[in-house]
This record gives structure tokens, sequence and C-alpha cells, in this order.
């Protein structure tokens, strides 16, 4: 099969020392930080935004004081600035809460950015009222999830202005092949401008070389005794606890490694999944290590000998979501194995993907039998080179011509 993911004919690029400018609103999510701050080609100038609302902004620690962030330049060619704006500024004000930003573009490229054409990336499609402040020469729809999920009382309204991002946008992009379908059902004019097109591997995710067998454990990991059954992401409701405590009593012999913000349970009566999580968690092998800088998360991935992917299939969330860990866990090599989630479908060949709890064990039996090389290694690392994340992005502005 083909090393990439990718959809839809390829266009010929600009002369690669054109200027442009390319504005990603936003880039909240590291994922995408590291998709578009991986760019560098002659001529480009990027700025990373990263919008909040005072909630938010207090939930990280931040003090009113420390709200006017400056702009940063981590290196030639590339930007980034917070900006704290007041709570409802995206969902109930948005004509009045993007004029900030706004000013904020407008002062950046004027400063920094004043030649070539303008680039904007929505991740959200809220930012269509930037995109008619700024009026960019080019508009790219960048989704990632199903965002009326995000905010259920007001679906009808994202899907509405969602419905409008992909009728206007120049390209819409979807890291989720389900949710590319979906988009493109929203009309005939439009469908042929939206790709599917995956997570990048971060660059610092790819190692060396494949890692066929596990790599010397963190010190904080090499306290518990293996074999390490890893999982890193979230821990709520998303994630398949009844498989992860059936997992947990079958294989007394290993240690479930989990790496993720623990949750507070629901005050009152619990919800099914939260009593299963705490009985999972309770267990003597099951090991929550918490929260971890994502700088650091290699070290762990690495020293697994088994990464797992363990979310619920029906969960309308994961239906339609591509999960980052998928490029995260392939750049290191190591044997994976997932829930039979659409995204994860698409790597059969790569690792495993089990429909059944049943099939959830003994894969990884499988893998532990042979003393956790399951032959694949090479394969994983190579896809996740082939997709980096620079190399992903430059696909991206390919499918423009830019």
């Amino acid at each position: 099969m083909a090393a990439t993911l990718v959809e839809g004919p390829a266009i010929t690029a600009r002369t690669a020392a054109s200027p442009l400018t390319l504005v990603v609103a936003d880039a909240s999510w590291y994922s995408t930080a590291h998709l578009f701050g991986s760019l560098q080609r002659p001529g480009l100038s990027t700025l990373l935004l990263q919008c909040l609302d005072f909630r938010n902004a207090l939930q990280r620690g931040w003090m009113p004081w420390q709200w006017s962030r400056q702009l940063e330049q981590p290196r030639a060619g590339l930007w980034q600035q917070e900006l704290v704006l007041p709570s409802g500024w995206m969902k109930t004000f948005p004509q009045w809460g993007m004029r900030p930003i706004g000013r904020a573009v407008t002062d950046w490229r004027a400063q920094f950015a004043p030649q070539g054409p303008l680039a904007l990336v929505m991740t959200y499609p809220h930012y269509l009222h930037l995109r008619d402040l700024l009026r960019p020469d080019f508009t790219i729809y960048y989704n990632i999830d199903d965002y009326s999920q995000y905010w259920p009382h007001r679906a009808e309204n994202v899907n509405r202005l969602e419905r409008a991002a992909v009728e206007q946008a120049d390209l819409t992009v979807c890291v989720s092949r389900k949710r590319a379908d979906q988009l493109r059902g929203f009309g005939a004019n439009s469908a042929d401008r939206v790709r599917h097109l995956p997570h990048g591997t971060p660059i610092n995710s790819v190692a060396q070389v494949a890692w066929e067998q596990p790599a010397p454990p963190p010190a904080d990991l090499a306290q518990i005794p293996g074999p390490y059954l890893g999982y890193i992401g979230t821990l709520e409701d998303r994630v398949d606890w009844e498989l992860l405590d059936q997992l947990a009593a079958a294989r007394p012999d290993t240690s479930l490694i989990l790496i993720g913000k623990p949750h507070r349970d629901s005050p009152g009566r619990k919800p099914t999944w939260q009593i299963t999580r705490r009985r999972c968690l309770e267990r003597p092998n099951v090991h929550l290590l918490g929260w971890r800088p994502q700088q650091v998360l290699n070290d762990y991935i690495a020293a697994f000998h088994v990464c797992m992917i363990p979310y619920l299939v029906d969960h309308p969330f994961n239906q339609v979501c591509s999960p980052t860990k998928i490029m995260d866990y392939m750049g290191s090599g190591r044997p994976m194995v997932s829930t039979a989630l659409p995204e994860c479908m698409l790597h059969i060949e790569r690792f495993d993907v089990a429909g059944t709890t049943a099939g959830f064990l003994d894969a990884i039996q499988e893998i532990l039998s042979h003393r956790t090389d399951d032959g694949r290694a090479q394969l994983r690392h190579a896809f996740a080179l082939e997709n980096r994340c620079d190399r992903v992005a430059e696909r991206l502005l390919g499918h423009l011509g830019l």
C-alpha cells in the first residue's frame, strides 16, 4: 500500500521562494501548532494564534495582569501570540470577539509580513467572522473534530456555521476520513474541495531508528514492573474502561500504564463509566502516572511494550476523531493495539485493530509472546517519517497550489 493517505490530485505548487503569509486561528491544540509551526520555506511568514477566554486563562493559572501576552518569535519566519478574550467571545458575540484578533493580525502583518498573499487557517467555523475582517486571499477550514459535540446546546448554530465554512473556504481539510465524508455531503459544489489529511507526526516524535524492543524506561516508570501496556491521552468517558478493567484482571503479569490528566468523579450519583474507571484504577497492576509534559512523552512511548488506543467504538466523538496518538506511537516503531475506530481501521497493516474485547486481549498476548516485536516496527517508523508534520503541512498547502 502507499505510504501516505493523501486524497485528491496533486497541484503544482508556487515557487518555493514566493512570499506567503500564513495565519492560523488558532493553534491551541498541540497537534495544530506542530503541523503549521513545522513549515519552513523561503518567503513564508507564519503566525500561530492561541486564543482563549478569561475562564480558561484562570484555569491555566494566569493572573489578569498576565493576560497581555507578548508576540514571540521562536525562530525565523515563525511568530506566535496568545490572546485572552472575554468569555463568550466566540460562541455568543463572535463579531465583536474577533476584532481584537483581527487587530493583532493586522499589526503583525504590517510589521513583519507586508508582502505576499494571506492564507487564513480557520480551526473552528466561528472564525468565518475573522475572515470577514481580514479578507484573506485564501481560506482553509481545518477540521479536527465534530464541533457540535463541543457545544451541544449550540449544535444547530455550529452546524450552520460549519456548512458555511465548507461552502465558502477554498479548501477544507479533515484529519478524520469519516468526518471528511460527512462534510462532503454538504453539497456537490464544495465536495471536491474537501480533503482527508490525517495528523502528521511531530518531528521530535520520530525516533532516529525504530525501537524493535522497548527503550530504557524513564526513572518513574522503571520503578514499576513490566511489561508495560501503555496508554497516553484523555481519562474520561471516551475510554473503554470496561476493556481496560478486563485487561488488567486477565493480565496480572503486566502493568497498565496510564498517562493523562486525572479527573475527579462527578458528585452524587456517578455514571457507570466512572464506577468502572474507579474499579480499574484500584487494581494493583494499574498505574496512573498523571500528566506529563509533551516534550517527555516520547520517552514513555518508546519504553512501552505495547502502545494502546482503548477507545469506545460507539462513542460519537470517537467515531469521527483521528487520535493524535496514532502518529505519536508510530514514530517510535513500538507495537500498537487499538479498538476498531474508523480512523484506526485505515492502518490495519501497520498495527493490530481489534473488534472485540477478546480480540484486543489476544492481540496483546500475541505481541508479548513474540518478545514484543510484531515484525512491523520498521513499517510504522517509515510511515511516521514519510508523514512528518512538515511534510503533511506542505501537502496541505499544495492542495491550494501554494
